[in-house]
């Protein structure tokens, strides 16, 4: 019982830790599970294995072009950069500069150096910097929606693709999406024609999912996100097995986590300050057998405990800051 696999077992593991059932642990239920939240945010925020780097890739759907911003899932934390989508990083012809450097420069690496080649490129991937540059982008956490400061009418094209670079909290709970969602016969909607639309209702799978998510339907499948191609459509990869109708989602967790050696000891010790306030008002007070109650004395310990863990995140434990060149 040592690794807990989800919420409840990790309840049990800490309420262990502190001492129970030996000892009377005097917190609410909705009391842990507020502390494990608070743990679980800050493990998130600062833990290098508790948000990981994604590329989110976004097809431009109509209610993107009408609003003119993307909405971005609850479980991303930042966006580093969108990539460039211009005719300059697109397949090259045989016009194009670079075409012919490999042409008759390259067409046997055995024969001439590629170290002009190499200054040449960085020389052009500079130009294009310096002219096109990479789309702009504004983005706050709270308000879940990308905005890209481009010509929407020319720039974004229904069915083009967006490739956003940023980073998401790791989240061990299953989440429940909200709405139901049932297979459409209809096909070729967006490409590729062979796979089902699935229609959403009282959902925005733009807001909570992104592509490669993995969600369980109430049938019993268990299915992993293709294609969003809407607010309120999507494709799976894989057709689930049996007939949908108006199925309720739940977006997989990840429950590793709960078996992470520092978010254990952190929320415990969270757990234990709780413990403490809870307490701290009878201080002093001589229980039956001669027991006397010190909140003080365990609020002061879990905080002793809470610093030096927040210490040694900050030192050890941080992701490092991104480079860019260019």
């Amino acid at each position: 019982m040592g690794n807990p696999k989800n919420r409840e077992e990790f309840k049990q593991y800490c309420l262990r830790r502190l001492g129970a059932p030996v000892i009377d642990i005097n917190v609410d239920d909705d009391q842990i599970d507020d502390r494990i939240d608070d743990a679980l945010q800050f493990y998130a925020d600062y833990h290098f294995d508790g948000s990981e780097k994604i590329y989110m890739k976004h097809q431009f759907c109509a209610d993107d072009l009408s609003r003119k911003w993307i909405y971005c899932p609850d479980d991303i934390i930042s966006i580093n950069m969108v990539f460039p989508w211009d005719d300059s990083n697109a397949s090259i012809n045989m016009f194009d500069l670079r075409y012919q450097l490999r042409l008759h420069d390259l067409y046997d690496f055995t024969s001439v150096s590629y170290v002009s080649y190499e200054i040449t490129m960085s020389h052009l991937q500079t130009l294009n910097m310096l002219f096109s540059g990479l789309p702009q982008h504004r983005y706050n956490r709270q308000l879940n929606k990308i905005y890209l400061d481009i010509n929407w009418e020319s720039d974004a094209q229904l069915g083009k693709y967006v490739v956003i670079e940023g980073y998401r909290k790791v989240s061990p709970d299953d989440i429940q999406i909200s709405g139901t969602i049932s297979s459409n016969l209809t096909t070729g909607i967006l490409p590729p024609n062979n796979l089902v639309m699935m229609d959403g209702t009282d959902t925005k799978f733009t807001q909570e999912l992104i592509e490669g998510d993995v969600i369980i339907l109430s049938t019993g499948d268990e299915v992993q996100v293709n294609r969003i191609a809407g607010d309120n459509y999507l494709t799976f990869y894989k057709p689930p097995a049996n007939t949908v109708v108006g199925a309720t989602m739940t977006k997989k967790g990840i429950s590793k986590v709960w078996s992470d050696r520092f978010f254990k000891q952190y929320a415990c010790a969270k757990i234990k300050y709780q413990w403490g306030e809870n307490i701290s008002k009878y201080a002093g007070i001589q229980m039956p057998g001669g027991v006397t109650l010190d909140g003080p004395r365990i609020i002061q310990e879990a905080q002793i405990e809470i610093d030096k863990m927040e210490e040694e995140m900050m030192i050890m434990n941080i992701l490092p800051s991104e480079m860019y060149t260019g």
